[in-house]
């Protein structure tokens, strides 16, 4: 079975319980991720200071090639991608996290 986890405009991350994959569709593309890609993915995001790409005068610094962790694909993001993304990744993990405490007061409720 396939769960939407969190969505954005352009982007949203799926689950799928068959393979225990995450699957990030964004722009046409997806990306298959086990979850420790999808915490070193949204590691490498927290590493990007959006305020000095927006404060600096280097047009090279709108752009920013992040490798996934299992180097299958690069992406190549803007600073509005990047923006995105860093809504998008962290929006997942809060949303699992959150399923997680849901499930563990239920357990703790029926036991």
């Amino acid at each position: 079975m396939i769960h939407e986890i969190y969505h954005t405009t352009n982007g949203k991350v799926l689950q799928n319980d068959k393979d225990n994959r995450f699957y990030l569709e964004y722009k046409g593309k997806e990306y298959r991720m086990a979850v420790c890609a999808l915490i070193a993915f949204k590691t490498k995001l927290d590493q990007l200071n959006i305020e000095e790409m927006l404060l600096s005068d280097a047009s090279l610094n709108d752009i920013e090639i992040i490798p996934l962790c299992n180097k299958e694909h690069l992406m190549v993001l803007t600073l509005d991608e990047i923006i995105e993304m860093k809504d998008l990744i962290p929006g997942t993990l809060v949303m699992l996290e959150l399923n997680s405490i849901v499930q563990q007061r239920i357990v703790r409720a029926l036991v």
